[in-house]
C-alpha cells in the first residue's frame, strides 16, 4: 500500500492527476501495481479514512513523509516512496511511510515553474498533513526526508504556520541532495532558524560529487552553493548535523552508474543510507552511530 497527499489538479474525466496545483489537498491511497510497475491502482479516500489507514500502516506511533524534489512525475515520486519505506524498514523502522506529492512537473526543463509550484503549494505540507496527523490520538511523532527541492518545500511550509494553531513541530527532519542556498542554513539565518524551531533535530546529507547541485548552484541560482553539495557554513546551529557523504557514494555506487542523474538520486538505492537514517529516526546520538566516522572538520561522514 502506498499513502500521500497531493497538491496536483485531478482530472476526473481521466481519472488521473496532472501536474499543475491544485485548488484543495486531495488524500490518495494506492493498493497496488501492474507487474511492470506501469500503473498503480487505488484511489482518492477523503482525510479522516486517509488518516485511519496511516494509522493501521504503523502511524499509531511514528510516521515517516517523504517531500519529493524537482523533475518528478507523480509514478517516480511512488516509485521513490517505496523504495524508501523498504529501505527503513529493513533496518527496523516500525512507523508508516508516507509522501507529499506537490506538483513537479517532471521534466528538467521545467526548474523556474518546478521552483514556483514548490513555494506556493508548500504550506499545504504542514496545514493538509503534518498538522491532521498530530492531532491524531495517540499523537505521533512525525518525521520528515526531503530530497532536493523538497527541502525548499519543508523550509517554506515550516515558515509559513505560526503557533496560532497551536505550538507544533517534528522528531527529525532530514535532507539529501538539498537543492535550497546552503547559507539559508547558517546558524541565525532563516532556514536554520525554522528548522531549530520546529525540528527537534535536522541531518543534512551532502556529497560534493552532486553534479546536477553542481549545475544548480554554479549556473541556474547564480553561484549560490547548493546545501546538499557543499553542506552547512561553518557556524551550525545546535542540534543540526552534517554528513559527509562523497566516500559513500565512491565506495557502493559502481563506475557506471556514477553517471550526472545518479550522483543526485543515488540514496535511494543505496544500504548504508538507509541504516543511517533508521539510527536517525531512532534518535540514536549523532556523534556515535556506527554508520559514521569523524572527519577532519566539523561535520561527521557517512560511511557503512
Amino acid at each position: 500500500m502506498a499513502l500521500f497527499f497531493s497538491r496536483r489538479t485531478y482530472n476526473a474525466q481521466k481519472k488521473k492527476f496532472t501536474d499543475n496545483p491544485a485548488a484543495l489537498t486531495r488524500y490518495v491511497s494506492m493498493t497496488g501495481q501492474n507487474n511492470d510497475g506501469s500503473v498503480h491502482t487505488g484511489g482518492i479516500v477523503s482525510q479522516s479514512d486517509w488518516l485511519k489507514q496511516v494509522q493501521q500502516a504503523g502511524g499509531t506511533k511514528e510516521i515517516l513523509i517523504y517531500v519529493h524534489g524537482f523533475n518528478t512525475s507523480q509514478k517516480d515520486m511512488l516509485d521513490r516512496l517505496g523504495k524508501i519505506e523498504t529501505g527503513v524498514k529493513a533496518q527496523g523502522f516500525d512507523g508508516a511511510v508516507i509522501a507529499y506529492d506537490w506538483p513537479s512537473d517532471g521534466t528538467i526543463f521545467a526548474y523556474n515553474k518546478d521552483r514556483s509550484d514548490a513555494k506556493k503549494t508548500a504550506p499545504h505540507l504542514v496545514g493538509d498533513g503534518i498538522l491532521p496527523l498530530l492531532a491524531l490520538s495517540p499523537r505521533p511523532k512525525i518525521h520528515l526526508i526531503a530530497h532536493s527541492m523538497g527541502g525548499l518545500v519543508v523550509l517554506r511550509g515550516f515558515s509559513d504556520f505560526g503557533d496560532s494553531v497551536g505550538h507544533w513541530g517534528v522528531e527529525q527532519t532530514m535532507f539529501c541532495s538539498a537543492d535550497i542556498d546552503a547559507a539559508w542554513l547558517e546558524k541565525g539565518a532563516w532556514g536554520g532558524l525554522v528548522l531549530k524551531q520546529r525540528s527537534k533535530r535536522f541531518t543534512n546529507y551532502y556529497s560534493g560529487r552532486d553534479m546536477v547541485l553542481a549545475l544548480s548552484g554554479g549556473l541556474i541560482n547564480g553561484g549560490r552553493e547548493r546545501a546538499g553539495h557543499v553542506g552547512m557554513p561553518p557556524l551550525i546551529t545546535k542540534g543540526h548535523w552534517d554528513i559527509y557523504c562523497n566516500e559513500q557514494y565512491k565506495k557502493h555506487v559502481p563506475d557506471a552508474q556514477q553517471t550526472t542523474i545518479n550522483s543526485h538520486r543515488w540514496w535511494f538505492d543505496n544500504t548504508g543510507f538507509y541504516k543511517d537514517l533508521a539510527l536517525t529516526l531512532d534518535g540514536k546520538d549523532a556523534e556515535t552511530m556506527s554508520t559514521r566516522r569523524p572527519t577532519n572538520q566539523a561535520d561527521l561522514a557517512l560511511l557503512t
